[in-house]
């Protein structure tokens, strides 16, 4: 069988076809690159979907095997809207009570507010008195359970006209012998892209993601065990 001897590329051809793969070397380096800021970028995004800020301002701890769950509702007259865009501190309480009688403990739900006073109608003096009744009676129901009180209340809405953009939720830890708090939390949920990232990353596991107050919730429990304000594990 003859011997075939193929031409060698000429200079020219070899140096055009180095100089491709050099481009194409540097076009996959900036995509490479481009794909680690945006990975970055979306991480971050989705860091900050949530946050709390705590502070320990008390000795007291949780101990025992019951909690009480006290909830502060804002004023009716605050016109906070509802569904979507509304206010989660009714849910965010039954949450982490939720959270809690998963860990062993027992559970009780309070309000702290009487309806005459969460619908503005404390001007006049039967319904000041009534107010006034329902938070002393409610403040000798927690002295004599005798269980740490977690109070759950809402810090604020910020908007972007009228739009919902971040919603502060706060959560103490008040000794039930005083009612003062020896710990607290500001829970911050951010609307927007940050929201939206994380519904793509949960739904890349074709589920949805916890809502606001699940998720704040477990955030609340996390802080108070680095704090030092609950026992790891469940009681029982």
């Amino acid at each position: 069988m003859p011997l075939e001897f193929k031409p060698y590329p000429p200079p020219g051809q070899r140096q055009l076809g180095r100089e491709l793969l050099r481009s194409l070397t540097r076009k996959l380096i900036v995509l490479a690159l481009l794909a680690a800021v945006l990975v970055l970028w979306a991480g971050w995004q989705y860091s900050r979907r949530q946050s709390a800020d705590s502070e320990t301002l008390g000795d007291y701890r949780i101990n025992g095997d019951a909690v009480s769950v006290l909830l502060v509702q804002p004023d009716v007259s605050l016109d906070l809207g509802t569904g979507l865009r509304g206010d989660y501190t009714a849910q965010l309480a039954r949450a982490l009570a939720m959270q809690f009688e998963q860990l062993g403990y027992r559970t009780r739900s309070v309000p702290a507010r009487s309806d005459e006073e969460r619908f503005g109608q404390a001007s006049r003096l039967e319904d000041k008195d009534a107010a006034i009744a329902h938070q002393a009676q409610i403040a000798q129901s927690l002295r004599e359970a005798g269980a740490p009180v977690l109070r759950v209340s809402l810090d604020g809405l910020d908007n972007d006209g009228a739009v919902v953009t971040a919603h502060r939720y706060k959560v103490e830890l008040l000794d039930p012998r005083t009612l003062q708090p020896s710990w607290r939390a500001v829970l911050i949920w951010r609307e927007g892209r940050s929201q939206s990232i994380a519904l793509l990353w949960h739904l890349r596991r074709n589920r949805l993601p916890p809502p606001l107050w699940d998720s704040l919730a477990t955030l609340a429990v996390e802080r108070m065990r680095e704090d030092g304000k609950l026992p790891s594990g469940t009681i029982h």
